[in-house]
Parts: structure tokens; C-alpha cells; sequence
């Protein structure tokens, strides 16, 4: 019964199969809601989610499968499985860069010392790499410092001498994930110390070998420093007889922002006097110190003492030295009585102990007796001129050269930050070596820089400033260049040149045409025109100006034309004439069109087509 109901249904059976065939078929394939359920379903099961790199030659190995039915929902058997597999691929993980400094940070630092910075370089790309380290910096006032970078080989933190622990630019090999420690030794390198509250930022760079990938931190320095004054006053009468005495009494401030350690003061007797060695007292008490005792001499004319350490917050921030001399008797009238030069004076140190570093001599100023000197105020005043071209014309992509000098024309040394700003030109600095208004290679190896060395009073410096008008800066456009030469001792102290740009750049316009104008028969030759125009003032170069042969008609040979074809006859072949007919289009070139210098450069095209 059953073959025979199936016999009966067979012919409804084919023609539906028939039918699901045509309309499979026809028009391209077309898949039915529940297959691609589940070929999708197979194709999403395909997705990873990424979190982390997968190592360098890693190979990935991906595969499809999938079910399916027949017309009448029969599961379809690949042999004796109920699915079908696609042939398998495989993708080998390429090796990619990648390197990590971790976050900026920042310290404090006592003037004349030093400070480490711990770092550590992770390698986050996928495969063995070694990196380029480098490091530079900048100060915000007139300090001066070292900058070195060593391997630190034990990862304590510290240099002590292990081996391994030395200067260095690059790392080791370092595997996937792997890890490098460095220490970056900041010094203050300035004579007299760096002054208090200047910061150093020293800009610490990490560069892949394979292929070039980077990573940035900063690392920000703050001084701290003592800054220690001292005044000399008379507090007895101011003009003694001889055999009278005069006291006098030293006080020293530390209005710094770190204690000044191991003050030790020490005064040569003025003219005319001899020290009374029981008069000598610390802040004008009643207690006299013993002359000579520990910390306390006086030795051939000259007291010494020592006066352990001077705070920087009220009321440990001041130490007084109190001390009577004797006038000399006989003495004539009218002798001078007066300190000899650089008298009283204190030492101290940024440190305590043997390891500090000795700050300059405080010569404290006189405010009575002995007549007491002028410091001269440091003046802030520049210059910055230019010693070559001002206006310029180029082409995008073209390289300019602003030549100019600094000159500090303040009281003291000083250094200039260097600037500019523009409509479009991108400008950078460099150096002029040897001075001779002409960048060469040397020049440019010494840059680019931001700032000038430091500039004595009245000397000055040569420059350059090397622009480039970038890609794609439109005829015509013009740029307004500033540049800028800024004190470093005094922010708002500046001096500024100026220089003009005008870019010169091509304007290709097509102006097209035919003839026959208007609607034409089968077998009407039709004659294409292009009107090429150059009407920018710069030059242009390799033109290429394609024309389609149009759909139902037929490209008629050897047509080309190019400006009449005065110059000779054009063919269709690329036989470097100008002009090429292809399969589908024609194609006409030129090496230049050159600049519009008040007549525009114009080139006349055509070719001619039969309509089918």
C-alpha cells in the first residue's frame, strides 16, 4: 500500500522537485530560512574574543560544517555523516611590536644631588623584540642637569655596583611578556645648585626593534633647595674710640623649602679690632660661648663656629651670631674700621653628613657698618632676528629654510625657548654649527631642537628654522609665519620675527564637449573633445586624462588627437606618442603642464566613436 500511495504521489513529488529546482536556480542561488539558521550559527560559533596578543607564529586552523535537507526535509548525509565539511585554513600569527613604560611619575630632589627614577619595560607585543631607550629633558627656569639611564641587574633599585647595573641605550633580547628594569639617574648639574621650585622634565622613550613601536612616560623633578641670607648690623655705637667696643651681631634666614645642614660661620675681625673671646653668644642670649671648645676657634684673627642645622619654617628658619671686638689702642683718628672682603660668611650643605654637596658662600649684606656692596639685579632682554629670506613661494611638500640669530641682550647668562606659529607651514629648529647661514647635513644631525644653549650676556646664536608646506595646501593659500625666542630666567620676556609663504600648486580642470551636437541617427560619428587646463601657478606633473568609449557605439581607430596632432600622428598603441586606446577607454598623458604665468598651459583632446 505504501508503493503504491508513494507510486500515485511520485509525479506531484518530481514536479515539486522540479519546481524548487527552477526557483533554486534561477536568477543565482537562494537559501532557505532554516539552512541559513544554521550555517549562521555555524559561522558565529567561528568568533573568539580577543584578550590578549597570541603569540608570533601561532598558526590558526579554522574549519565549516553544515547540515542540510532535501526538498521534502529529508536530512542529506555527506557518506555516513549528517553534515558536510568545507576544506580547512590556516593563518600563521604575523609578529607585531609592542612596548610599556607604565605611568609618568614624579619626585623631589635637593639642589646639587641627585635622584633615581625606577622603571620597568615590558615587552606587550608578541614576539622576542629588544628596544631602543632614550631620554631627554628640559628645564623650566635656568638649571642644568645630567640625565643617564642604567640597567638595573638585581631589580633593587638602587645602583650598587652589581654587575650588570651600567649605562645603556638598548635593552637585551627580551621574550614575549617579558620585563626590564631600569634606573634613570637625574642630577643637578647647575654650579650653584638649581634654585628652589624649578621642575626637570625628562621625557623617557622606549623603541622597538621589530618593527618600530614606542612608549612614552615623563619623569618630573622638583628641586628642593635652601636659600639661606645674612645681614650684619651694629647694635653699639657706630663710631668708637679706640679701646671701646663694637658689637656686632650676624643673623641668617633659610627661606627655602629644605633644611640647610652643617652651618658653619666664620668672620675675619674688621680692621683695627680683636675679637673679645667672651662675648660671643648664638640669638643674643646670656650664655657665652667658651673660646676656643668644641665647634668654636679663633685662629689667627678669624672666629669660626659651627652651627649644626637652619630650618626652613618660622621660628627655626633663623640663627643670630653675637660678637664684640675691641678697637685697637693707639689709633690714630679717622682710620677706617671695616671688614675684609667676603667677611662674615657661612657654609652650609643640601645634605646632612659627609654625602651633602656644599652650597655657594652666604656673605651676609651690611645694613650700617662696614660700608656694604650692590648686587645687581639680573635683567632679562632678547633679540631674535632674521638673517636670510622672509617671503617664500613652493610647491606642497616643498622644504623652506628661515634662517635667523638670538641674542641675549640681558645682564646675564640665559637660555631661549624656541617657538613658532603658522597658518599651515610645519617649522623645526636647528642649530647652525658652524655658523655660516647654510644648512648642511652636520646642521641638521644636530637637531631638532626646542630650546639654545645658554647664552652669556651680549653673545647670540644662529639658527634655522626648516618648514615644510604640507600635502594637498591649496593654490595660492598663504601662510603667516611668527617665530619666537623666549627667556627661560623670565617667562614673559620675548622677541619675534616674522616670515611670509604663498603656495604655488596645480589646478587641472577637464572641460568636455561633442560633435555632432544634440540627437543623432545609428552610424553618426560622434567626436569627443576634452579641454585640459592648468590655471594654478604650480607645476603640474604625470596628468593621465581617461575617456570611456560610451555603450552601443564603436571606437573609430587611429582618432586620437592631441592639440590638432601638430607634432606628428597619434596611434592607438602605447608607443609613448600621448595617447592609447585600451579595451574600453581611451587614455591620454603628459609628463608636465606647467604653471599659469598669466597664459594658462591647455592641452586639446579627442577621439571619435561610430553610434551602433
Amino acid at each position: 500500500m505504501r508503493i503504491k500511495n508513494f507510486n500515485q504521489a511520485g509525479s506531484l513529488v518530481e514536479s515539486k522537485n522540479i519546481n524548487q529546482q527552477q526557483k533554486l536556480t534561477k536568477g543565482g542561488f537562494k537559501m532557505k530560512p532554516t539552512r541559513f539558521l544554521i550555517v549562521a550559527l555555524v559561522l558565529l560559533g567561528m568568533v573568539a574574543t580577543a584578550s590578549a596578543l597570541t603569540p608570533a607564529n601561532t598558526p590558526i586552523t579554522n574549519q565549516a560544517t553544515g547540515t542540510y535537507k532535501d526538498a521534502n526535509n529529508n536530512v542529506m548525509y555527506d557518506g555516513e555523516n549528517a553534515f558536510v565539511t568545507s576544506n580547512e585554513v590556516t593563518t600563521i600569527v604575523s609578529q607585531v611590536a609592542g612596548v610599556g613604560l607604565g605611568d609618568n611619575l614624579a619626585q623631589a630632589m635637593s639642589a646639587l644631588s641627585s635622584t633615581l627614577y625606577d622603571v620597568t619595560i615590558t615587552n606587550s607585543g608578541n614576539g622576542t623584540d629588544f628596544f631602543t631607550i632614550g631620554a631627554t629633558g628640559a628645564s623650566d627656569m635656568t638649571g642644568s642637569y645630567s640625565i643617564e639611564i642604567f640597567h638595573d641587574a638585581n631589580n633593587n633599585g638602587q645602583l650598587d655596583g652589581t654587575e650588570g647595573d651600567a649605562v645603556i641605550t638598548q635593552t637585551s633580547s627580551l621574550p614575549y611578556s617579558d620585563t626590564y628594569d631600569l634606573l634613570i639617574r637625574v642630577t643637578d648639574t647647575k654650579l650653584i645648585g638649581s634654585p628652589s621650585g624649578e621642575t626637570h622634565v625628562v621625557t623617557l622613550t622606549a623603541t622597538s626593534n621589530f618593527p618600530s613601536a614606542s612608549d612614552q612616560i615623563t619623569l618630573t623633578t622638583t628641586l628642593q633647595a635652601a636659600s639661606v641670607n645674612g645681614e650684619t648690623t651694629i647694635i653699639s655705637e657706630d663710631t668708637p674710640a679706640p679701646g671701646e667696643v663694637i658689637i656686632f651681631e650676624t643673623c641668617f634666614t633659610n627661606s627655602g623649602d629644605t633644611t640647610a645642614y652643617d652651618l658653619v660661620f666664620s668672620t675675619e675681625m674688621p680692621s683695627n679690632t680683636s675679637l673679645v673671646t667672651g662675648s660671643v653668644s648664638i640669638d643674643g642670649g646670656n650664655s657665652y660661648i667658651t673660646i676656643p671648645s668644641t665647634g668654636a676657634t679663633y685662629v689667627g684673627g678669624v672666629l669660626t663656629l659651627d652651627l649644626g642645622d637652619l630650618g626652613f619654617t618660622a621660628p627655626d628658619n633663623k640663627i643670630c651670631v653675637r660678637y664684640s671686638v675691641e678697637v685697637d689702642d693707639p689709633l690714630d683718628a679717622g682710620l677706617p674700621i671695616e671688614f675684609p672682603n667676603d667677611n662674615p660668611s657661612l657654609t652650609y650643605d643640601n645634605e646632612d653628613g659627609e654625602g651633602g654637596s656644599e652650597y655657594p658662600v652666604v656673605t651676609p649684606t651690611e645694613s650700617e657698618f662696614p660700608a656694604g656692596g650692590i648686587v645687581v639685579e639680573q635683567t632679562y632682554a632678547v633679540a631674535l632676528t632674521g638673517t636670510g629670506d622672509d617671503v617664500f613661494t613652493g610647491d606642497p611638500s616643498d622644504s623652506l629654510v628661515f634662517s635667523f640669530k638670538v641674542i641675549n641682550n640681558g645682564n646675564g647668562g640665559d637660555t631661549f625657548n624656541l617657538g613658532s606659529a603658522s597658518d599651515y607651514v610645519v617649522w623645526e629648529f636647528y642649530p647652525d654649527l658652524n655658523g655660516d647661514g647654510v644648512l648642511d647635513a652636520t646642521d641638521l644631525n644636530g637637531g631638532p631642537i626646542s630650546a639654545t644653549a645658554e647664552l652669556t650676556s651680549g653673545d647670540s646664536a644662529k639658527f634655522f628654522a626648516v618648514g615644510v608646506i604640507p600635502s594637498g595646501t591649496p593654490d595660492t593659500e598663504a601662510d603667516a609665519s611668527t617665530f619666537t625666542a623666549t627667556s627661560q630666567g623670565l617667562g614673559t620676556v620675548s622677541d619675534t620675527d616674522t616670515a611670509a609663504t604663498t603656495c604655488t600648486a596645480p589646478v587641472i580642470t577637464l572641460v568636455k564637449s561633442v560633435s555632432p551636437a544634440g540627437n543623432q541617427p545609428p552610424g553618426t560619428i560622434l567626436t569627443y573633445q576634452v579641454i585640459v587646463v592648468n590655471s594654478g601657478t604650480g607645476v603640474a606633473n604625470t596628468v593621465v586624462v581617461s575617456d570611456a568609449i560610451p555603450t552601443n557605439t564603436t571606437y573609430q581607430a587611429n582618432s586620437l588627437t592631441i592639440d590638432g596632432s601638430a607634432a606628428g600622428v597619434i596611434t592607438d598603441a602605447s608607443d609613448g606618442d600621448g595617447g592609447t586606446k585600451t579595451t574600453n577607454s581611451v587614455v591620454f598623458e603628459f609628463d608636465t603642464m606647467s604653471e599659469d604665468t598669466g597664459a594658462t598651459d591647455t592641452h586639446t583632446l579627442t577621439f571619435k566613436v561610430a553610434i551602433d
